[in-house]
């Protein structure tokens, strides 16, 4: 079964969807102003939709500290491999 809310493919035919919740077997599931209210709701919920609204600027910054890091670490072992033991 496909789900008319968010598309996911489900292979079992009673209950809500797994992903989104929505109750495909309710007697008004197909009426179009029921599954866009859904469809709003569910692109609220998820990440996909509001990456800003749940990711802080910390979390942004980690792969550029990690790279900063990492490229600070290059840059003593080159140092320290060619001065023959002293870093200066």
């Amino acid at each position: 079964m496909k789900c008319l809310v968010c598309s996911a493919t489900s292979g079992e035919v009673s209950g809500p969807c797994p992903q989104c919740g929505y109750d495909m077997n309710a007697e008004n599931a197909r009426d179009p102003q029921r599954i866009q209210a859904a469809r709003a709701q569910f692109r609220d919920r998820t990440t996909a939709y509001a990456p800003d609204t749940r990711v802080s600027a910390f979390d942004k910054a980690k792969p550029w500290l990690g790279v900063l890091l990492g490229f600070a670490m290059f840059v003593f072992v080159l140092r320290a491999c060619r001065s023959g033991g002293f870093l200066w």
